[in-house]
């Protein structure tokens, strides 16, 4: 095969050209609009309420709630009643709470919480269930436990469901990340697998954060700043400091973005420390994250279509334009580099061809 002379191109192989723009395009695009959080907490009067995205059934989510040192919503304190109100706006599917029908038993309309006995030993007995709004539906039967859907009403279903998710009542406004993580693998502290604190445990390693930080969820070795209040002192080095995502920096503190001000939310919105929530009216449906589309009469809303969406941001900046108008210029210039790799190896196979052909008439 004819070789290349000093003048001419190195020769890259069309496959891994084609993994180096597509790298180039995917590093654009990891900066684009945040992804949907797994767990929301609100907090007020050193409560918490967690909201968790994850379709378990009533038992699983009890246990997901005392692992995290809390337990299912019992409304038992005028803290609780707050948070939900603040929440219930802007919650969209379908979420657990602590109610339970009394094994042997069936629902009463008539009796204040329908005959349903809070999960939590201390809830209070002489809750005020008034502006409760229980969805219309005959009377049912244990095993039945209560979720709350959107526009606050109260669902009866089969404990053995799994709705969108489930709320947590709890203590800890840091209840939504694990301090800890167990890697099972055949490495030690010594081989330094954790990006902070590293403790050596039977069968692999426990990473874990300093204080002022929490497990990356896409790489729980790693740690990322975090704040779980309005405002924490920023982390500083070498005379720059760095804030917690959706938090701006003011002097040496970082102060949560209110997210809502801004009108990022076509709709409902909800701000929390570092994030929003956005959501829709009755007859509208979420799209694109924040807007808002009014849905035609009888058009059937589907569980995924409804989805409110958790956002981190870390900077008070527009929708994203930029991030977005970048992409376009990487996967633009991503063909025309592509397109001019295959015209010029095509053009060298041309005087290859030629070189041959020459050959073969001097002999």
């Amino acid at each position: 095969m004819p070789q290349a002379g000093r003048g001419s191109e190195p020769r890259w192989p069309a496959p891994r050209m084609a993994a180096l723009l597509w790298a180039l395009l995917l590093l654009v695009l990891e900066a684009g609009p945040g992804q949907q959080q797994a767990c929301l907490p609100l907090c007020s009067e050193g409560r918490c309420l967690t909201v968790n995205w994850a379709g378990l059934d009533f038992d699983s989510a009890a246990v997901a709630c005392r692992r995290r040192g809390g337990e299912l919503l019992t409304l038992q304190a005028q803290s609780s009643h707050q948070l939900l109100a603040q929440l219930a706006p802007v919650l969209s599917g379908s979420f657990w709470m602590g109610l339970r029908l009394p094994a042997g038993s069936c629902s009463d309309p008539g009796e204040p919480l329908r005959g349903y006995r809070w999960t939590s030993s201390s809830a209070n007995e002489t809750f005020n269930s008034s502006w409760v709004q229980w969805a219309a539906g005959a009377a049912v039967c244990s095993p039945s436990c209560v979720a709350l859907a959107q526009y606050q009403v109260w669902t009866e279903r089969p404990c053995s469901d799994r709705p969108d998710g489930f709320l947590c009542r709890t203590m800890d406004s840091n209840a939504c990340w694990e301090q800890e993580h167990f890697f099972n693998d055949p490495i030690r502290c010594d081989d330094a697998p954790c990006q902070q604190q590293c403790a050596d445990a039977e069968g692999g390693v426990r990473c874990s954060c300093f204080h002022g930080y929490v497990p990356d969820s896409g790489d729980p070795h790693r740690c990322r700043l975090h704040c779980a209040q309005q405002s924490c002192p920023a982390v500083c080095a070498a005379g720059a400091c760095r804030c917690a995502d959706g938090f701006l920096l003011e002097g040496q503190q970082c102060v949560d973005i209110d997210e809502c001000h801004m009108g990022q939310c076509d709709q409902s919105c909800l701000n929390t420390f570092g994030s929003f929530l956005c959501s829709c009216r009755r007859g509208f449906l979420l799209t694109g994250q924040v807007r808002c589309v009014a849905v035609a009469a009888g058009e059937v809303v589907t569980p995924a279509d409804r989805d409110s969406t958790l956002r981190a941001a870390s900077a008070p900046s527009g929708p994203f334009l930029w991030v977005w108008v970048g992409a376009t210029v990487v996967l633009v210039a991503a063909v025309f580099l592509l397109r001019v790799y295959v015209v010029r190896r095509q053009k060298r196979r041309e005087r290859s061809s030629d070189q041959q052909v020459s050959e073969e008439l001097l002999k």
